[in-house]
């Protein structure tokens, strides 16, 4: 299989302990920049996994987990008891895994009394955990194993493992392993698995690297042709990687495809699961209600066992329209029955193989063809075309979405006949080549998320960590989907003693700020907790459920995600109370259009707490713009914040608050500033400067034509800025009803010659106290032109003589009269 992502070996990351060293928990920042800033950090378990309906005992592994009090689960089925905090960088706890806990891949959280982690995941299994037992990496000495385990392993550079299982003939030996997806070194792949069965004499049955189902992982298996010891080879594709894995080997099945792809949510369905080495077989499965992503996976029992990983099928409203073979041209596809929005399902079955369906619709009528093949783990790399009646395209698709799987929005042209056409983009085909296509007029919704806060790291800030007597900001992305108006946020529970701060979210704008308060008595706990975004106008409420993806994984280059899951709650705690707090002063006066304002944002230290606290607006309103950071220096109290408000900054009031951030010598601790009301207004005044020149040396006047765009009473003042080196021009004063002022700049022989086209002026009027800052005139021009060169004046003409014809003598140049001053100095005595 082709590698996705380029190898790099994480052996040069190592600090400590061969374990700890595969996870690289020394190298908390491999790039740079700010710390990954959740205190705590919680960066991987050992073991990765555990057996459903068993306790098994777990060292989570990180930094800064001193004060870890309880582990937070994002699905059910788990539950912890004796944790203990061994130190800084290790916690044990026993994890309890019900019997009926769903198989595959979870994820959790630790929660310290300084807040909540990132998220890792963890795998349950149907069997037990069985220890790699070193030495193994010789295949005339392999390590024996007992059919129906689950490998708790290392890999390392430059090593193969080898275990031995004995099988009677005619039996699966299947393998997967868990390698990729359960190491997050950053930058780095740990792993990236290849798998192979031999026997006993060394001869390769079959072999894997990477599959279609679970991308980059190696799934294999094969029918025993024979009574006897195999060899299972595992290690990583280019004997590079060094991390974790975990391989599933027994008797297990191991479907690649499921048949159809997708059903109605709560309903009973048979399936068709394919690709198996045993040949495919059926299952009856009861499909969810709701599922993350509308996608669910299906775990389907075989000979009493199930596959490590489920088969993943949508659930969709949508009725299903099966492929009737032959379907390979239009003319052969027969017409569905129903009316779009239907689902059309159906298999690439052979090389070259393409399907064809054929459907009906009305004029004016809007679809989303959608195909869903490589989403959920079908090696189809589909191509989707929709023709009319006489094979004409109406609209064709490869990759859509960010992903390998096509979409093509259809809005038919006149009532009639149509048909969609679906082919492999290499034309390739097989049993397991599954897809399926999903019609809709996509309702009225919300999709709301959080933004990216810095560069490869989707987790960071994500998690809500409020101090006692705090508050934590965090700012909400909205994407409305046929809907207008403003919108409300809400979340209905959170830990106790926290409140939200909220506002409307304007019809304009797509982000929004909100705040979590905590109060000073605030019990330290947390939790998973929901968040909604509803419109606040209309009969029938539209509303959108946050759901954020994730980052589990990361890989070269530049950290590109390779790994993610989507969550759909909110870590939310309350901490520890951080020895610093920020506010803002509420502003007087608001700020302009095309104006600028210097908030004061103070910080409140603990007595003895004089570290450096850098401060960040997380959003600001449409139009206004500031520095990225500020920062207190040690001890500091006050810094000024400066606002620039463009020409078309939005009208309206405004919630703003700063986040800040200081390492107290134990991680990044935050806290944030209540609201203020920022105000943004029409400017009260305009300004226009004529164009104007003067020469060096020269006093001239820049004339200024004030325009009154707004009442106001005090007296202000308009400064020129932007003028040259070695000129100057005093602050001239304005009030209501001036219409043109007059600025003597005054320049030197020093002032450099040419057009400055920099010119601006700054108009400031005072209310309440306090100034409104206009910046008008931007690019005005000044133009300096050389001084005048001076002429020495002409030598007196000498006495006429007698000579009835006057002859004038020739001027002297000024290097001949030079040379004559030279002479007579010469010979002066």
């Amino acid at each position: 299989m082709k590698r996705i992502l380029n190898l790099q070996s994480a052996a040069s990351k190592i600090l400590f302990g061969r374990v700890l060293a595969a996870f690289g928990l020394s190298a908390l920042v491999l790039s740079g920049g700010i710390l990954n800033a959740a205190s705590p950090d919680f960066s991987t378990s050992i073991p990765r996994g555990g057996k459903a309906g068993s306790e098994v005992r777990v060292t989570l592994m990180g930094n800064r987990l001193s004060d870890a009090e309880e582990i937070l689960f994002h699905q059910p089925g788990m539950s912890f008891k004796d944790l203990k905090v061994v130190d800084d960088k290790k916690v044990e706890v026993t994890l309890v895994i019900a019997p009926d806990c769903r198989l595959g891949e979870h994820h959790f959280r630790v929660r310290c009394r300084s807040g909540i982690s990132f998220a890792r995941n963890f795998w349950v299994s149907q069997f037990p955990n069985h220890d790699e037992v070193e030495p193994n990496d010789d295949f005339a000495a392999p390590q024996k194993i007992p059919m129906n385990v689950t490998i708790e392993a290392e890999a390392k550079p430059e090593e193969t493992d080898y275990y031995l299982v004995s099988v009677k003939k005619g039996e699966r030996i299947s393998v997967e392993v868990e390698g990729l997806r359960i190491n997050n070194i950053p930058q780095n792949i740990a792993i990236d698995p290849y798998v192979s069965i031999l026997n006993k004499d060394r001869f390769e049955i079959a072999s894997a690297d990477g599959s279609a189902l679970l991308k980059q992982e190696s799934i294999l298996s094969i029918v025993a042709p024979e009574d006897g010891d195999y060899i299972v080879e595992v290690r990583d594709s280019a004997y590079q990687g060094r991390g974790r894995y975990r391989a599933h080997i027994g008797h297990f099945p191991r479907p690649t495809g499921i048949y159809p792809a997708g059903g109605k949510p709560g309903t009973e369905m048979e399936f068709s699961l394919l690709g198996d080495v045993k040949g495919a077989y059926k299952a009856k499965i009861k499909l969810p209600e709701k599922a993350d992503n509308d996608t669910f996976g299906v775990f389907a029992a075989h000979e009493g066992l199930l596959p490590p990983s489920p088969n993943n099928v949508r659930i969709s409203p949508l009725e299903n329209a099966l492929e009737v073979e032959p379907n390979n041209t239009h003319t052969e596809a027969a017409a569905v029955a129903g009316a779009l929005p239907l689902a059309f399902n159906g298999i690439l079955q052979q090389e070259g193989d393409v399907d064809f369906f054929k459907f009906t619709a009305k004029k004016d009528q809007s679809f989303q063809f959608r195909v869903f093949a490589n989403s959920i783990g079908s090696p189809v790399d589909p191509v989707l075309t929709i023709y009319n009646e006489k094979m004409g395209s109406l609209g064709s698709s490869d990759d859509a979405d960010g992903t390998k799987d096509s979409r093509v929005d259809f809005k038919a042209p006149a009532d009639g006949t149509y048909f969609v056409r679906i082919n492999d983009m290499l034309s390739r085909g097989g049993a397991d080549f599954v897809y399926r296509i999903e019609t809709i007029s996509p309702p009225p919704g919300i999709d709301v998320t959080m933004p990216e806060m810095i560069r490869n790291e989707f987790q960071h800030m994500k998690q809500f960590n409020v101090p006692q007597g705090g508050y934590y900001a965090m700012v909400v992305n909205t994407a409305r989907r046929g809907v207008a108006g403003d919108l409300k946020v809400e979340m209905p529970a959170l830990p106790a003693g926290v409140t939200m701060v909220s506002g409307t979210v304007p019809r304009s704008v797509s982000q929004f700020p909100i705040l979590l308060k905590a109060a000073p008595d605030a019990p330290v706990g947390g939790g998973l907790f929901d968040l909604v975004v509803k419109t606040v106008e209309g009969a029938n409420p539209v509303s959108g459920k946050f759901v954020q993806t994730l980052d589990l994984v990361r890989g070269p280059q530049n950290g590109v995600p390779y790994y993610t899951k989507p969550f759909d709650k909110l870590p939310v705690a309350v901490a520890e109370a951080t020895p610093f707090s920020v506010t803002i002063d509420q502003p007087k006066v608001p700020i302009v259009r095309n104006g600028t304002m210097k908030l004061k944002v103070r910080a409140h230290r603990e007595e003895g707490y004089d570290n450096r606290i850098t401060v960040r607006f997380p959003w600001l309103p449409p139009g206004i713009s500031s520095p990225a950071t500020m920062i207190f220096p040690e001890k500091a109290t006050e810094i000024e914040y400066e606002l620039n408000a463009n020409a078309n900054a939005e009208i309206n009031e405004w919630n703003l608050t700063v986040i800040a951030e200081s390492d107290g010598g134990k991680g990044v601790m935050y806290n944030a500033a209540p609201f203020i009301n920022l105000s943004v207004e029409e400017p009260f005044v305009n300004v226009k400067l004529t164009m104007t020149s003067a020469k060096q040396g020269e006093t001239v006047e820049m004339v200024a034509e004030v325009e009154h765009l707004r009442d106001y009473t005090a007296e202000g003042q308009v400064q020129l800025y932007g003028l040259p080196a070695h000129s100057t021009a005093e602050a001239r004063p304005v009030k209501s009803g001036v219409e043109s002022l007059s600025f003597p700049i005054v320049t030197t022989d020093k002032t450099p010659v040419g057009q400055h086209k920099g010119v601006f002026c700054t108009v400031t009027l005072m209310q309440d106290g306090e100034p409104i800052v206009h910046r008008l005139a931007m690019g005005s021009v000044f133009r300096v032109d050389p001084k005048p060169k001076e002429v020495a004046a002409a030598p007196a003409p000498a006495a006429k003589p007698a000579a009835p014809a006057e002859k004038k003598e020739k001027p002297l140049s000024r290097l001949e009269q030079l040379r004559l001053e030279a002479q007579k100095e010469k010979a002066a005595p």
